[in-house]
């Protein structure tokens, strides 16, 4: 099973307004409606300044990490 903290530490490649950045997340958290599937959502920091989210991973109605 995969942990928010394993999420955290990976690079992932953020597209915004045409460019692409590969950066690690700022803060990862999950976002699950009651009896629903989630997903894990994560915010960056681009080099310009700017704070973009992206969600990174999906979760199942159990509540684990589907990366």
């Amino acid at each position: 099973m995969v942990k928010l903290e394993d999420l955290a530490k990976k690079e992932y490649e953020v597209e915004y307004e045409g460019s692409k950045y590969k950066l690690k997340p700022t803060k990862v958290w999950k976002v699950q409606p009651k009896g629903r599937k989630g997903f894990v959502m994560a915010l960056f920091r681009l080099p310009t300044g700017k704070v973009v989210r992206k969600v990174v991973a999906k979760v199942d109605e159990q509540g684990n990490i589907m990366a």
